[in-house]
């Protein structure tokens, strides 16, 4: 997409811009690695791809840190969602359900908080370095992972929705379910290492997915087990069917999208989940190649 071209020109143009290249593929943690080593400012800002930054959000973080206690170690906004098609317009609205993401900080309704973790953000660098920066062996979340490493080092985290950004969302159920299977692919090895970061909203899919599968399994040959899944089902449909409602309220014409968009998320994520713990036995018993999984993200 002439992105390289493109960013050479600029470096020409500006000395301030670099551009390192001939590295190979990288994952993100890997590529964060390299931009944080070739620099040696005392903020540094994640901005990640489907990621639009207003023109005042870097101002706006360094003055949040200016007038923030010494522990705050990183800060960010709550991106606002912008769809380029129907389903991804239902994409937008999904991420701010609590059907959709449960408690998460993408549902979070305060203006300046202190919260978990935020997408992307501004990072003090002598924090992170304390820490030891991005994790490279993530799939995705690193940010996540970083952000719980930043906590339990005594640092906090803070929401303040006047730090403003655009996130293009996934376009359409295929993709979005994608990105969805890798969120819970790599939770599996967030938690793993940090079982402490464990929360209720990150077993509800796995749970569901391995409900539905097994009642499935089980309804040709038990009258219980066919009862047991049509309710499932039904409840889910229901509980679906309403969240949509509710989340496209001021969209009507989106709710067919957004309840389908739900299942994209929920199924993904959950299913995710199992790939992940498969990987992972297969990576203790020595059966598969772990890392090049990684490096393909």
């Amino acid at each position: 997409d002439r992105t390289g071209e493109i960013v050479e020109r600029r470096c020409r143009a500006d000395a301030r811009i670099h551009l390192r290249s001939g590295l190979g593929r990288l994952n993100a943690g890997q590529a964060l690695g390299v931009g944080i080593d070739s620099g040696g400012s005392e903020l540094i800002a994640r901005v990640d791809a489907h990621t639009y930054i207003e023109p005042d959000y870097l101002r706006r973080a360094a003055d949040r840190f200016a007038v923030a206690d010494d522990d705050v170690a990183l800060v960010g906004g709550q991106p606002l969602q912008v769809g380029e098609t129907p389903f991804g317009e239902a994409v937008a609205l999904v991420r701010r359900s609590r059907f959709g993401v449960g408690d998460s900080v993408y549902a979070d309704k305060r203006e300046l908080a202190y919260v978990e973790t935020v997408q992307g953000g501004v990072y003090r660098r002598d924090a992170l370095t304390e820490v030891g920066g991005f994790a490279t062996d993530m799939l995705v979340s690193e940010d996540e992972e970083c952000a719980f490493r930043l906590t339990e080092a005594g640092y906090r985290v803070l929401l303040d929705t006047s730090i403003r950004f655009r996130y293009t969302t996934r376009s359409s159920w295929g993709a979005a379910f994608r990105q969805h299977m890798n969120y819970g692919r790599s939770r599996v090895r967030v938690v793993a290492a940090h079982p402490r970061s464990l929360r209720w909203r990150y077993l509800v899919p796995s749970g569901l997915v391995l409900t539905s599968t097994g009642l499935a399994i089980a309804s040709p040959f038990s009258r219980s087990a066919r009862r047991g899944f049509a309710a499932l089902a039904g409840l889910y449909g229901t509980a679906a069917a309403v969240s949509a409602r509710t989340a496209a309220r001021d969209a009507p014409h989106l709710t067919g999208h957004v309840a389908a968009c739900f299942t994209a998320h929920h199924f993904g994520y959950g299913i995710g989940v199992f790939r992940g713990i498969a990987s992972a036995l297969r990576s203790a018993l020595g059966l598969g190649d772990e890392a090049r999984a990684v490096s393909r993200r």
